[in-house]
């Protein structure tokens, strides 16, 4: 149900990888439908006061103007976004690159004469504020925390430059449309299919405040098909949708959005902010989570116990454990037999696990379980014959160890925490949350913007970080409330690790 009083962007997309690739960032999602069938779904962005609706438009210039018209007039959004892959034109501008349009060329317009064709190109700038957003904000690499598959080797850059859009898709560096763009277009970085009708329909509304970022996932010089089968759409899609994010992040409601939130207009997009501020995102009733205190305790079934690993643990990775309250029901084993493919799926389809990745998968009698292969299953998914759910992912690192960020923290809580309410299993009536730090040894506080480091400092304490519950939490409490658990539990995590040589 879309809600009017809520400060609004819309992320727009043109294919289902790139809806996934940006979807996979928000939490508490609800879908709705236009009078004219143009559905949406519509998300909290943690950590910011934001709504975020996402709608997959299909691909070509003539459906993003036509249904960036009618979003706009339906949501009246204070800023809106297309967010996706697009062909790269220069050499410099690498696969997993990302392009900020600065201006969009509809490349397409022109007469063609008996002996040549006569470029007549429509062009429109981007929004200023949103492009200034987009330089604060990515200014560094700090940006790439956002990134929702496997870490690229190394950083991609951004280009804020200009993009050709048309309705071709150009695959040939010796073809006539590639020399046309080379000649009269001699500044685009990238080529792609929408933002022309994008734009357009934006510069209709009265200054609508529209940006669009693309992920580079093929040169545009014949080789599309070899650079997809290698996996760089998803790849790009992921980092276009990190450095969406996180201009989104940059970005605060005006003044004029009061508390209540009133519905935002065009111009009400405010002055940019640092990322990662570990703003708080308020609850619906302006309260936090109930936790409700066990009298009993509740068994977690960590990664390990002592220290003898059958997952691996060669780097130190944040485990979340959502466990059944009151326990008792089981599931069934032929159920948890179908759950490799569904675990894998859902990893996929969030990000958590990137279409390239080799994934090894078992079941038994008492499991289900997906971890990534050849790294010792440090990163994984896993449903016990209890209704536990689990799930595990490596901690920021560099060569000198993990980063315990307290600003990333809950932000990595809350997307593990979405991931784990996501998987096709019942909800119980209430869950148990245990989370902790495996192997802790070589870890340290610090922050992501100083990755990679020359200086650390790691505190005395055991192996094992563990946080046992000793309340619980309505599964309708933890749907609602999700990024205030996140906090909670990250609260709890760090308040445990400022405590060296403890039992854990």
């Amino acid at each position: 149900m879309i809600q009017p009083n809520s400060p609004r962007v819309v992320v727009l997309t043109a294919l289902p990888l790139e809806y996934e690739a940006v979807r996979v960032h928000l939490t508490n999602l609800e879908s709705s439908e236009h009078e004219t069938g143009t559905r949406i779904e519509e998300g909290s962005l943690p950590g910011t006061p934001w709504r975020v609706a996402i709608a997959e438009l299909g691909e070509g210039n003539t459906n993003a103007a036509a249904l960036t018209e009618r979003i706009n007039s339906w949501l009246k959004p204070a800023a809106l976004f297309f967010v996706g892959v697009a062909g790269g034109l220069k050499n410099g501008v690498e696969l997993g690159d990302v392009v900020v349009a600065t201006k969009i060329y509809a490349y397409q317009g022109g007469k063609q004469d008996p002996t040549q064709f006569l470029a007549r190109p429509n062009a429109w700038d981007a929004s200023h504020r949103l492009e200034q957003a987009a330089r604060h904000a990515l200014r560094s690499d700090e940006w790439t925390s956002h990134i929702r598959s496997q870490r690229p080797p190394r950083p991609p850059a951004v280009h804020l430059k200009p993009i050709a859009s048309g309705d071709v898709v150009l695959n040939s560096a010796g073809s006539a449309l590639s020399a046309q763009l080379h000649h009269t277009y001699n500044d685009a970085v990238a080529i792609e299919m929408e933002s022309a009708g994008f734009a357009r329909a934006a510069h209709l509304a009265d200054q609508l405040q529209a940006l669009t970022i693309r992920g580079i996932s093929d040169k545009a010089d014949g080789l599309k098909h070899t650079a997809d089968a290698g996996g760089s759409q998803p790849r790009a899609a992921a980092h276009a949708a990190a450095a969406a994010i996180t201009v989104i992040t940059a970005l605060t409601p005006s003044a004029s959005a009061s508390s209540a939130y009133p519905a935002a207009s065009s111009a009400e997009v405010g002055t940019a902010r640092t990322p990662h501020n570990g703003g708080k995102q308020p609850t619906a009733d302006g309260s936090g989570p109930q936790w409700e205190p066990m009298a009993d305790a509740v068994e977690v079934s960590w990664r390990r116990t002592g220290h003898n690993s059958p997952f691996g643990t060669s780097a130190a990775a944040l485990e979340i454990h959502l466990v059944p309250v009151p326990s008792g029901s089981r599931i069934e084993v032929r159920r948890l037999a179908q759950l490799g493919d569904q675990l894998i799926r859902t990893g996929r389809e969030d990000g958590f696990f990137t279409l390239s990745e080799l994934l090894d998968t078992a079941a038994d009698d008492q499991h289900a379980l997906v971890t990534t292969a050849g790294g010792q299953g440090t990163t994984g998914l896993a449903v016990l014959r209890t209704g536990q759910r689990s799930a595990w992912q490596p901690l920021p690192h560099d060569d000198m160890g993990a980063v315990l960020d307290p600003v990333e923290l809950p932000q990595q809580i809350t997307r593990l925490l979405a991931l784990l309410l996501r998987l096709p299993l019942p909800d119980p009536l209430s869950v148990a949350l245990g989370i902790g730090i495996d192997p802790a040894t070589m870890v340290s506080e610090d922050t992501m913007s100083r990755l990679p480091r020359s200086t650390a400092q790691f505190p005395m304490r055991h192996d094992l970080l563990r946080v046992h519950p000793d309340e619980s939490l309505t599964m309708k409490e933890l749907n609602a409330k999700s990024d205030s658990v996140a906090e909670e539990l990250a609260a709890r995590l760090l308040a445990c690790f400022r405590t060296p040589r403890r039992s854990f």
